[in-house]
């Protein structure tokens, strides 16, 4: 079998993961809604029946069923008013008429769907790999926190690489909380999930904690430890735990990422705290992690393309041992 050399928005073995395309929220009921997803478009429906999702392409004449409406709990194409079970199966063709026999490949196949970590992922074929385990998500001491979704001129390989990456820390947030004092990156071990998806890396590392207000006091030091947890789950799913022991402050970061084309992504973030009780505190976190992603978008949105090399073309060092862990397990994806 070939070796994929790259990874882009597109590769096609990416309709072999989860992939997240909207919250709960985004899909009101028998609101048929159009997503974009690997460049293609996706149609998702809440209905009485629950929630599906399919090609938006109506198998009669290819109009776009999201442009239609849900009646008698069935998708009904804006076109010729062909109507959808939620199983994808034609139920009714108009110009037939009652109890008429329709053609059998009128019927809809309905894309692998969940609804997990408060958004909604679908698969477009049988998937392959699961998404991580986020134990932190039902802890009541943590407050929920979404980010608003934003969409990024760049691929989802390249957020999800540069999320990974901590030697960048110094020189792209260097207004935020990257501390000169650790530009050395020290000896860290990339452990494997067992299913191979997935891996876990623990980094000790020091920053400019900006965020603890004790600092202006000269209470505590700028300069502050810092504990990371990542745990990455194939394909754009990402968790990072920031334990500041100074401050007593817990942060996850859970991070998913819905390639839309070629060239755009859309980014959602939610992060688990114990430092946010009043909204004030809250709105302040959002801001400063939109100040962060801000100082990483200058620099991805900027790269040279939209690919990650799978092979040769890039070189790489002991301190990128786990962004190469994220190739190598890209390559098994695109080839699986």
């Amino acid at each position: 079998m070939n070796q994929p050399n790259s990874l882009t928005n597109t590769s096609p073995g990416l309709r072999r993961g989860w992939l997240p395309v909207g919250r709960p929220d985004d899909f009101p009921l028998d609101s048929p809604r159009r997503v974009e997803l690997l460049g293609e478009g996706v149609v998702v429906v809440q209905r009485r029946s629950g929630l599906a999702a399919y090609a938006d392409r109506c198998p009669h004449r290819n109009a776009r069923l999201s442009a239609g409406r849900v009646v008698d709990d069935c998708i009904e194409c804006p076109y010729h008013g062909w109507r959808f079970d939620g199983a994808g199966q034609c139920v009714h063709v108009p110009a037939l008429g009652p109890a008429a026999t329709v053609p059998p490949t009128a019927h809809l196949s309905a894309f692998r769907l969940q609804e997990r970590y408060g958004l909604i992922w679908v698969a477009l074929d049988e998937p392959v790999c699961e998404l991580p385990e986020i134990p932190e998500w039902s802890d009541p001491s943590l407050r929920q926190i979404w980010l608003p979704p934003i969409d990024i001129n760049a691929a989802a390989g390249q957020f999800v690489d540069n999320f990974l990456d901590f030697g960048h820390f110094p020189f792209v947030h260097a207004g935020t909380f990257g501390a000169g004092e650790d530009e050395f990156i020290g000896d860290y071990e990339v452990q494997r999930r067992e299913d191979g998806w997935g891996f876990v890396v623990e980094y000790p590392h020091t920053i400019h904690n900006n965020e603890d207000p004790l600092v202006k006091t000269g209470e505590h030091p700028l300069v502050q430890p810092r504990n990371m947890t990542y745990t990455y789950g194939a394909p754009f799913a990402i968790v990072l735990r920031l334990e500041l022991p100074i401050t007593s402050v817990m942060n996850v970061l859970f991070t998913a990422l819905q390639p839309l084309n070629e060239s755009t992504t859309r980014v959602y973030t939610a992060m688990l705290r114990n430092d946010c009780a009043t909204d004030a505190k809250a709105q302040h976190a959002i801001d400063y992690e939109l100040e962060i992603m801000a100082e990483d978008l200058k620099v991805i949105e900027r790269l040279w393309d939209g690919t990650i090399p799978l092979g040769a073309g890039q070189a790489h060092t002991r301190a990128d041992r786990n962004t190469v862990e994220f190739r190598r397990i890209m390559q098994r994806l695109l080839s699986a």
